[in-house]
């Protein structure tokens, strides 16, 4: 078999699902198969592969996705929905300086390309170009103010600290809901509420969140983001519940990590350590960023941690990647490595309680007693940040995490 009859075969593979999504993907598949040397109608088929990733939080599905845009680029190559879609599996792969390139060579052709302009946006900020990230946000909005553009703006202005904005472009971002096109309106939801999060406004977050899956029942995003705020808020058994059926649909290492911190704030140790070994297996698998944080969070593994955030940090950069490599650092008892780290991971002024708190931490060990400042920030503004974290933070400047 040749490999575009290889790529049409895996684009054209079943759903496996009953939902109007799914009929829609086997529609879209027909019409293909009709019209073979259309690549529009290849391209279509992997944008609903993308929907479906997106709404079960499956990342296998860009398999498919990818698999389609190789149909559309055998018959059409440089077809610029195809390259749109390539773009965004890269992104989906980790493979940020390829989607960058691919959404920079539509750019070239079209420069006022909504989707690329967006790509190419996320692909900066992960490669820790935040000034050139910022710039192509505006150019976005300038090309199409819209949910998208309005988010990532959102986004953007947080990192800075100016939460005031954030929360303006978030509500123009709202303004788009699209009834026909309901994951990025709970997309959108679930970053408006992770901006309350990191304020501590828990039930504020929670309520954003409950309309999040008025757009898509069971959406995962949102059911992880719930069980953290219940974890916050001390409701347990209630963050079980979410967390016990995000893991289920996604296998998230996330979920998995923070039903760990449920299941030990019950004083369920066998059940936290199975979710902690279930968060350290999928992270082995597909995200290496996440488990070093856990290692580092959870003291442990220093080794192992080191070598993931080494490996992370050859395709990315960024405040968060900055922070998870300051953090196995200080864990590893490098402290000099670690605040140079540390104060990268600070530049913009972010306001995440967790960067607040590694900084402070890592300033402390130093003798640098303006450490204790930055962790009472921390405990301040988002008191219940981490179940281990706040913890520790508490510990550090001599009170319990409230």
């Amino acid at each position: 078999m040749d490999t575009a009859s290889e790529a049409r075969e895996i684009c054209l593979a079943d759903p496996n699902g009953s939902s109007s999504l799914d009929e829609g993907i086997r529609g879209l598949q027909t019409k293909a198969h009709r019209l073979p040397i259309e690549p529009e109608s290849w391209v279509r088929v992997g944008q609903g592969w993308v929907r479906k990733a997106r709404l079960t939080a499956d990342p296998g599905f860009y398999v498919n996705v990818d698999a389609c845009v190789n149909a559309a680029l055998a018959l059409s190559p440089g077809n610029r929905s195809a390259l749109q879609l390539r773009s965004l599996a890269l992104m989906n792969d980790h493979r940020f300086s390829a989607a960058r390139d691919v959404a920079n060579a539509v750019l070239r052709d079209e420069p006022t390309d909504a989707v690329s302009l967006g790509v190419m946006s996320d692909a900066l900020l992960e490669l820790g170009h935040f000034d050139e990230a910022a710039a192509t946000t505006q150019r976005m909005i300038d090309a199409q103010p819209n949910m998208a553009s309005y988010s990532r703006a959102a986004y953007v202005r947080w990192l800075e600290g100016d939460t005031r904005t954030a929360k303006i472009f978030m509500r123009l971002a709202l303004n788009g809901r699209d009834m026909q096109d309901r994951e990025p309106t709970a997309w959108t939801f679930v970053q408006a509420a992770n901006i309350y999060w990191n304020e501590g406004d828990y039930s504020g977050a929670d309520a954003v969140l409950a309309e999040a899956l008025k757009w898509v029942p069971d959406y995962v995003p949102a059911l992880t983001a719930r069980g953290r705020i219940a974890l916050g808020a001390g409701r347990p058994k209630e963050a079980v519940d979410y967390l016990q059926q995000a893991f289920k649909t996604s296998h998230s290492v996330e979920a998995a990590w923070l039903l760990g911190d449920a299941q030990q704030m019950l004083g369920n140790a066998s059940a936290a350590d199975s979710a902690y070994d279930e968060a350290i297996a999928e992270g082995r698998k597909a995200d290496r960023l996440t488990l070093a944080l856990f290692y580092a969070t959870k003291n442990r593994n220093a080794d192992e941690a080191l070598r993931l955030i080494e490996e992370e940090r050859s395709g990315r950069s960024g405040i968060y990647v900055y922070d998870t490599y300051a953090w196995t650092l200080y864990r590893a008892g490098r402290l000099d490595d670690a605040r140079r780290a540390s104060d990268e991971a600070m530049q913009l002024g972010t306001p995440d309680a967790r960067l607040l708190y590694h900084a402070g931490a890592i300033r402390l060990a130093q003798g640098d007693t303006t450490g204790r400042e930055l962790i009472q920030r921390a405990l301040r503004l988002n008191p219940r940040f981490d179940y281990t974290g706040a913890e520790e933070a508490g510990r550090l400047v001599g009170h319990a995490a409230e």
